[in-house]
């Protein structure tokens, strides 16, 4: 599971990185205090869930959930504020959760808990992977597809895609987000680690 942080008070994210690794030891956590930092982070590794203050100085926490889920539809969004008046607006945007500050250790578990978009369990590295080897794994999905008899359109149909989406996927033109990643694993029939692995 990864894990983005973001809030322009350092030590409100040094105590939500420490709740979060005693809830999660095995979580990715990456923080910043910077927006504009946290969206370079997001375009180097999927994140599976976002917490993120609201009143901030480079960009609203608004307006970086909206930039986060363009990139990566399926983020949990959580927004940690101390700010009521947000939280209308938060919810259009269909987020996981909605914390006032201050965040205890039980109420980052139950949002947890409650997420709009459950994690699925990958590889520790998968995001590196996944992120350096596009055109691998645009190679692997066409080698399986055939393998298994499957037109294009076939799989285009299943995955309810277009044709050209499957075929630029496997050009390395685009990469699927995670969790249409691991749809095509369980109709190809093999596993992620099958794909990712450059051999």
């Amino acid at each position: 599971m990864n894990i983005l942080i973001v809030d322009d008070e350092k030590l409100i994210v040094d105590d939500l990185k420490h709740d979060l690794k005693e809830l999660f030891p095995e979580a990715v956590i990456e923080s910043t205090t910077s927006c504009t930092d946290a969206l370079e982070k997001a375009g180097s590794r999927i994140f599976d869930i976002a917490l993120l203050d609201i009143v901030m100085p480079d960009m609203d926490g608004i307006t970086l959930a909206r930039k986060l889920i363009a990139a990566s539809p399926e983020i949990n969004i959580i927004f940690v504020t101390g700010y009521t008046d947000y939280a209308l607006e938060a919810h259009d945007l269909y987020c996981s959760a909605f914390l006032v500050k201050p965040v205890g250790i039980r109420k980052l578990q139950k949002a947890f808990k409650n997420l709009r978009k459950p994690c699925i369990d990958l590889p520790a590295d998968f995001s590196n992977s996944y992120y350096s080897g596009s055109a691998v794994i645009g190679k692997k999905l066409e080698l399986y597809r055939k393998q298994r008899g499957m037109s294009r359109q076939e799989l285009a149909d299943l995955m309810n895609v277009s044709r050209q989406t499957v075929y630029r996927w496997e050009q390395g033109e685009r990469v699927p987000d995670v969790l249409t990643f691991v749809k095509l694993t369980r109709i190809l029939g093999v596993s992620v680690e099958e794909i990712i692995q450059n051999k």
